[in-house]
């Protein structure tokens, strides 16, 4: 396809912030964090190879008894949030990339068998809490 010559109007365009996807057949709460399963579908969040976390639900919805696809939900996709740690924490992890343990607890990378990046720590709250930023991955 060729490059646009002339403006164009973006009548399609949205902050990201806040984005419906389409769930996996799983019941997800408000506040877990949640992945893109290897099959497309938003699941709860965990160490599951093909996982890639995009945010956290932005509301409840029971999927359980439907096909995957059948319902979408909200996600916020960036933002500073506390997760509980499956190590024990320190004030040295800030900076550290922190990767899926289940939808509310991270761990550190070669700790989990799959990898999957949640975000980077920027608080140490306690030894089994601390401030991910869901908007680092990198």
């Amino acid at each position: 396809m060729a490059d646009i010559t002339e403006r164009k109007a973006s009548t399609d365009r949205q902050d990201g912030k806040v984005l419906g996807f389409l769930m996996g057949a799983e019941q997800i709460f408000e506040g877990a964090l949640v992945a893109v399963n290897a099959a497309g579908f938003l699941v709860n969040a965990g160490d599951d190879a093909g996982a890639v976390v995009v945010g956290i639900a932005d509301e409840s919805k029971d999927n359980s008894a439907g096909s995957a696809g059948d319902l979408t939900l909200n996600v916020v996709r960036d933002g500073v949030v506390t997760l509980n740690t499956a190590y024990t924490a320190a004030q040295t992890d800030l900076g550290v990339l922190a990767m899926a343990e289940d939808n509310q607890t991270v761990d550190l990378a070669a700790t989990t068998t799959n990898d999957v990046v949640v975000g980077r720590i920027v608080g140490f709250i306690s030894t089994s809490k601390v401030r991910v930023d869901l908007g680092d991955r990198a």
